[in-house]
Formats: structure tokens, sequence, C-alpha cells
């Protein structure tokens, strides 16, 4: 997440780093949810899909995996997918 901030904050124009930035949060989410499945399951999602880290999520906590399933809608969206 600091990579992100950074990148925004050193851009002229929010527009040259976007997807970069959302590639940036979108792998911080995916992290952080691999911590808390890790301390609460002892186990972290480890499919080809991020579809499973959502899963696995949702067992530890269900806010943060429909946080991280929005998160992770912004990676597929044509304007800023990387």
């Amino acid at each position: 997440m600091d990579a992100a901030v950074l990148i925004r904050e050193m851009a002229n124009e929010n527009d040259e780093v976007a997807d970069a930035y959302v590639t940036l949060c979108v792998h911080a989410g995916i992290a952080v949810a691999d911590v808390i499945c890790r301390i609460w399951l002892s186990e972290h999602a480890q499919g080809e899909s991020h579809g499973d880290a959502v899963g696995l999520l949702s067992k530890a906590n269900k806010d943060a995996a429909k946080h991280l399933n929005t998160l992770l809608k912004l990676k597929t969206n044509p304007v800023t997918a990387t």
C-alpha cells in the first residue's frame, strides 16, 4: 500500500499512474487477506483464483471478504485493468 501511495503522490496527473495504482492496491488487499487468514485460520489461499482468497477470507471476516471482492472487481475494470 505504501508503494501505491508513493506512486500516486509522485504523479503530476493521476491518469498517468491509474493502472499501476489500482494494481498495487489490489496486491496490497490480497496480501492483507493472506495475513488475516494466516492469523485467524492458520492458512492462506494458494489457488490460482483470487476468488479462493475471498472465500477463505469470508471464514475469518465476512466484511473484509466483501471489501476484497470489491477491490478485485477494480482489477478487471477495462479502464483500470493491467
